[in-house]
């Protein structure tokens, strides 16, 4: 195994920088239309990988040698300018050293936009998953390989968002909610304390200034609620408070994007556990100085739960992404990200993570594109358990109808 990723790397490394990710950054998929009106768009992901730090440990890793298969199929119709639209998929890895560590995750989900008149506009969206969390991540972090079943879970998650206004109007105001629910399906004894039902009620107010921006001011809650008390009778449960000034823009000759900030409060039920009251913001600027090259910038932070430790952390993250398209079949993927993560509750613990994210995509005919990719990620943490580093190479095959 160690052999084939230091054969493997040097060569993905000159001609990739990426992560396993978009299959689908410069193919465009085909479709074929249904006697009902419906517009299907099947897509088949295969893949291989090398990672060689499974378990994420700080010392004495393992490789592991994964092969992936995603199948997916979209089916939209649509009536005028309303549209419902259906997203089937499943994602299967198999690992050449164990068999506990295969699995296979489902995810389904569905939408409906709606228009009824030019000043009103509902969008109501659902999805649920059956998914597994990675070896050493999640309720597993830092206890590498000590677990001999992977962890796995449930979600669900709901959103309705009702505009008002033109959209050539100068003021408009959305309404949304949503629902989400998160329930683990093992690990009982441990997991339960970790299931997770969180509401969200909001309103966004904007203002258009006519020249491709608008402003807005967003008010929204999220309340978090746990299932169960732990032992210790620390309730978890929280609400969560933000408000937000912003700015977006559309494309203009060089750029677009968008950028909010304001203040976030997050104030537990719990007296024993430390609230957050302070700064919070989320940008993403789109810098094209050329048609077919892209520079993306973004920056959050924000106070989110944890999952295993702590009250809060508050979590800044900083990254650029850079796609360049070298001709129309060709084109390559920069990226490198850093989060800096500050844990509460008397545990002391500071994590900061890099990742630098190295891809190729290449189209190789009108049915298919080959990604290759290279995944860098170090991890610091004041916790040794938590430190760790890997490298992940791989390739994937995509395979699709021909585009008309």
């Amino acid at each position: 195994m160690q052999m084939l990723t230091k054969t493997l790397a040097p060569i993905l490394a000159v001609l990739s920088v990426g992560i396993a990710a978009p299959a689908n950054a410069s193919l465009q998929p085909g479709s074929f239309m249904t006697k009902d009106g419906a517009e299907i768009t099947p897509t088949l992901q295969t893949g291989l990988s090398s990672n060689d730090n499974f378990f994420s440990t700080p010392e004495n890793e393992e490789s592991r040698l994964i092969w992936t298969i995603t199948p997916n199929i979209k089916a939209v119709i649509e009536n005028g300018p309303d549209s419902y639209n259906l997203d089937l998929g499943t994602s299967s890895s198999l690992h050449n050293k164990d068999s506990v560590d295969n699995f296979t995750e489902i995810n389904i989900g569905a939408g409906v936009h709606k228009e009824f008149t030019s000043q009103h506009r509902l969008d109501v969206k659902g999805k649920a998953d059956w998914l597994y969390e990675p070896r050493g991540s999640g309720l597993t972090e830092g206890l590498g390989d000590a677990i001999d079943e992977l962890v796995k879970y449930k979600q669900q998650n709901f959103t309705a968002l009702y505009e008002y206004g033109a959209l050539t109007s100068k003021a408009q105001v959305a309404l949304n909610a949503g629902f989400y629910s998160k329930e683990y399906q093992n690990f009982r004894a441990v997991s339960q304390f970790r299931d997770l039902n969180k509401s969200l009620i909001g309103i966004t107010g904007y203002y258009n200034t006519q020249a491709a921006m608008r402003t807005f001011l967003e008010v929204k809650q999220e309340n978090y609620r746990y299932d169960f008390l732990a032992a210790s009778g620390i309730s978890r449960d929280s609400d969560d408070v933000k408000v937000l000034l912003g700015v977006e823009w559309e494309a203009t000759a060089l750029t677009s994007g968008t950028f909010k900030l304001g203040y976030q409060n997050k104030d537990f039920t719990s007296s024993q556990r430390e609230n957050f009251s302070g700064l919070s913001w989320d940008a993403t600027v789109n810098w094209q100085p050329l048609s077919y090259s892209t520079i993306q910038v973004a920056t959050s932070r924000s106070a989110k739960d944890p999952l295993v430790q702590g009250d809060y952390i508050e979590e800044s993250s900083y990254g650029v992404n850079w796609t360049h398209g070298w001709s129309d079949y060709l084109t390559s993927l920069a990226a490198i990200n850093y989060v800096d993560e500050q844990y509460t509750g008397n545990i002391g613990r500071q994590d900061k993570t890099k990742n630098a994210r190295l891809g190729l995509n290449y189209v190789v005919s009108k049915f298919g594109m080959v990604s290759t990719y290279v995944d860098f990620i170090d991890k610091d943490s004041t916790q040794t358990t938590i430190k760790f580093d890997r490298v992940i190479v791989g390739v994937n095959f995509t395979f699709a109808l021909k585009a008309s």
